[in-house]
Order: structure tokens, then C-alpha cells, then sequence
């Protein structure tokens, strides 16, 4: 009878065992993956799009700095607002492209 006893405490201390790991691990993965998504991008977003969407305000800003710095050498007025007319255009291009490709993605993704 003792022996029947200390066979059940030993079986139910491995099953117990067994799904306290299992419970474990799958909280670890789940921890794991929540940090890959949320460290994704080493600028600190999270997603493809603000990832993009900061990438694209970067070169905005040194496009322009480059324009200016260009306007201080040669002084021509009527060039630099060409050229900063002509950069704007560009980034509101790309900057819409962004946010439809966003807006997209969102309503693909609630369907």
C-alpha cells in the first residue's frame, strides 16, 4: 500500500512538473516574440510604415539642409525656391504613398 502511495506522489510530481514547463515555455515565446515585434526597427518604431514614414522625414530634412546649404554658397534666390518647391512636391508625394499603403494594410487586415 505505501508503495502504491509514493508511485502516485512521484507520477503526479512528473505530470505536474510537465505542464508547469510547458506553461512556461509558451509564456517565454510569447514574451520573446511580443519584444521581437516591438523592437523591430532599430529607430525605435514598430512597424513597417512609421518605419518608413521616419526614414522619409530624415532625407526630407537633409534634402533640405543640402538646398539651403547650397542657397548660402550661390545666393540665387529664384534656384533655392525652385529647389525646395521642387523637394516638398516630392516628399508630400511619398509621405501619401506611406499613409495609402498604411490605410491599406489596416483595411486588408480587418477584412
Amino acid at each position: 500500500m505505501q508503495k502504491k502511495k509514493i508511485i502516485a506522489m512521484a507520477l503526479a510530481g512528473i505530470m505536474s512538473f510537465g505542464v508547469a514547463s510547458v506553461s512556461v515555455m509558451s509564456t517565454t515565446e510569447a514574451a520573446h516574440h511580443r519584444q521581437h515585434v516591438e523592437q523591430q526597427y532599430a529607430d525605435g518604431t514598430s512597424n513597417e510604415y512609421s518605419h518608413r514614414m521616419k526614414e522619409e522625414e530624415k532625407l526630407h530634412e537633409q534634402k533640405v539642409r543640402d538646398i539651403r546649404t547650397a542657397y548660402r554658397q550661390d545666393g540665387d534666390q529664384k534656384q533655392y525656391n525652385r529647389e525646395l518647391q521642387k523637394e516638398q512636391k516630392r516628399h508630400d508625394k511619398v509621405v501619401k504613398e506611406i499613409k495609402s499603403d498604411s490605410e491599406a494594410h489596416i483595411r486588408h487586415t480587418r477584412h
